[in-house]
């Protein structure tokens, strides 16, 4: 068994995949467009997507656009957490994905023996890195 995080948006989601692509160095597996589905839409939304999925080491990370009109509602208490290979792919990585977000917590080093940071990304997403020392 193994979980998958889905992030639904509300029209920027493409922004969003794109952004998580360059900062995590992943590939997109697939993208489908609400235009591509039997779903009915119109013509400002057929080009939204529908579903993607974004690989980025042993890691998937699926983001879609909801339906037109549909709205994001309390989050709650999520963070995604990633654990990093190396101290350097964490600094670049927890920079990149910082651009225009809120760091909460800046990178450094923790009493349980890891780097760590945290931040909100600038689509709202609350984030969490890792990188264990040994």
């Amino acid at each position: 068994m193994k979980m998958n995080p889905y992030l639904i948006f509300e029209g920027n989601a493409e922004e969003v995949l794109n952004f998580y692509k360059d900062a995590l160095g992943g590939v997109i597996l697939m993208l489908s467009r609400y235009g591509d589905s039997p779903e009915k839409t119109d013509e400002e939304w057929k080009h939204k997507i529908i579903h993607s999925r974004l690989q980025f080491g042993d890691n998937l990370l699926m983001i879609s656009d909801g339906f037109k009109g549909y709205k994001t509602e309390g989050k709650g208490n999520i963070q995604l957490s990633v654990e990093m290979d190396s101290e350097e792919q964490l600094h670049e990585v927890f920079n990149k994905m910082s651009e225009g977000g809120n760091v909460k917590m800046p990178v450094a080093k923790q009493f349980w023996g890891a780097h760590f940071g945290m931040l909100t990304d600038k689509f709202g997403v609350d984030w969490m890195f890792n990188y264990s020392l040994g």
